[in-house]
């Protein structure tokens, strides 16, 4: 066990200088209490361009029969059995809205319009969050800051200097742009101006630190106990050498 503490030492006298970075993010960026959810809730932006499959819930004050959660289907429409059919496809949720109240022949302030479940455009994430890369829903123009808080915020093991958006312009026919985000600029300084408003089929890339790389290298044991010692871990998880896990 001797050898062991040598070495956890060792490895804490090797982090000790990257503890300062753990530290910023946990206080200008922290985790949401449920970052699943809040990665999954729809963020209430009225300029949204709903697309199939979205998943809209319709309610109608005078008609609650009439109330539904339906898809959006393939054809752009919203297939709803009152008042009909109702075209979707690339307009905004007011635009919908004013079209089913319109159909209903009820004043627009009569029907009530939510997207639940945000499908149709997707943002991917790649680089130490919540599992190297994930898929996230494109709930409108959204800062990117902004994007990684809600999906889980900056974890320790992030490079602050090294994080990029890549607009693949596909669908424009153009070339590829990138984008680098100043994160200290943006958390410390309040300077929004490389806070990047993200588009469809963005993809975001964050760098990590040297500290996060060497820590997946090591054996279990000891990976846990650089993470520690290093600030990778979250401050709820107990000293492994000193505590025995929870059953």
């Amino acid at each position: 066990m001797g050898s062991r503490h040598a070495i956890v030492l060792s490895l804490a006298l090797l982090a000790a200088a990257g503890c300062a970075d753990s530290k910023f993010l946990t206080r200008t960026c922290p985790q949401p209490p449920d970052p699943r959810a809040a990665a999954e809730t729809p963020a209430p932006d009225a300029a949204y361009r709903v697309g199939c499959p979205d998943v809209l819930a319709v309610t109608f004050a005078d008609h609650p029969e009439w109330d539904v959660l339906a898809a959006i289907d393939l054809d752009g429409r919203l297939p709803l059995a009152q008042p009909g059919a109702v075209r979707a496809e690339g307009r905004t949720l007011d635009d919908v809205r004013h079209e089913l109240a319109a159909l209903a022949r009820v004043p627009p302030d009569r029907v009530s319009l939510g997207l639940a479940a945000p499908r149709s455009a997707r943002v991917y994430v790649h680089g130490p969050i919540r599992g190297r890369s994930r898929v996230v829903p494109y709930q409108g123009p959204e800062p990117v800051i902004d994007m990684l808080r809600r999906v889980g915020g900056l974890p320790p093991g992030s490079k602050l200097n090294q994080v990029y958006v890549v607009r693949p312009n596909v669908a424009g026919g153009g070339p590829p742009e990138v984008f680098r985000v100043d994160v200290a600029a943006v958390l410390v300084d309040n300077n929004p101006a490389t806070n990047v408003t993200l588009r469809p089929s963005d993809e975001v890339y964050v760098g990590e630190t040297r500290r996060s790389v060497v820590a997946r290298m090591l054996p279990d044991w000891l990976g846990r106990a650089y993470r520690q010692v290093a600030g990778l871990l979250p401050d709820e998880w107990r000293w492994p050498l000193t505590h025995a896990r929870d059953p």
